[in-house]
């Protein structure tokens, strides 16, 4: 069995969750926080009570930056633990369920950037064998629950600009990122108001991204 396969909208395919957090296990550096998904966390501890006043808080107790290729800063969620379990993973359920990040919203389920006209590609991942006994699911029917157009939005926006902008950060010095690096970083995960809405503040900021290195789409 391969771990990962492409998949259409409306394939049926066996899966049941077994409720036994094995997904939230073996995850160390594996789960990447996108700007939505710090947004969501700040929102939801800040109504557990939890001392968060931004998405600031989030990324610094609860996660760790990294890099993609070719130097592109993100931050990737910490782990605890010797299963190197989820940071939110308490007595094996999630306890930021109802914010987890979209990764875990979509499992068994992913996506990556359309093609021929499509603004996404859907794939199975079946690192889980154990999950895929039991009940049928249908594609359509689970993102339709998982992936909300709210987050289609902002990953459709993100999959048009990170290449644009990794572009642009690959032409700079070390020297010239390394400037920037705190702005960038500050208008991709930090300038959020946790009391307005997300996309706009979001798509404002991947202007302003753009802005900075000089990313205006220089292919079109």
């Amino acid at each position: 069995m391969t771990d990962i396969k492409a998949v259409a909208l409306n394939e049926k395919v066996v899966f049941r969750c077994q409720l036994c957090g094995e997904c939230c296990r073996h995850v160390s550096d594996c789960i990447m926080l996108s700007p939505m998904d710090a947004y969501r966390l700040a929102r939801r501890l800040r109504e557990q009570g939890e001392p968060v006043s931004g998405t600031e808080d989030v990324l610094a107790q609860y996660a760790h930056a990294s890099w993609l290729a070719d130097n592109f800063p993100i931050y990737l969620l910490n782990t605890v633990g010797t299963p190197n379990a989820c940071v939110f993973l308490k007595d094996g359920r999630c306890s930021v369920y109802e914010a987890r990040p979209q990764v875990c919203r979509m499992y068994p389920f992913s996506a990556a950037p359309g093609e021929r006209g499509r603004d996404f590609r859907y794939f199975l991942c079946m690192e889980k064998p154990h999950h895929f006994t039991g009940g049928m699911v249908t594609v359509k029917h689970w993102l339709s629950e998982n992936f909300t157009r709210e987050a289609k939005d902002g990953m459709k926006a993100d999959y048009d600009a990170i290449p644009i902008l990794g572009e642009k950060v690959r032409a700079m010095s070390t020297e010239e990122f390394q400037h920037l690096l705190f702005q960038f970083l500050y208008y991709r995960y930090y300038n959020y108001e946790l009391d307005q809405p997300f996309l706009p503040q979001f798509l404002s900021n991947l202007e302003q991204l753009k802005k900075l290195t000089g990313g205006v789409d220089d292919r079109c």
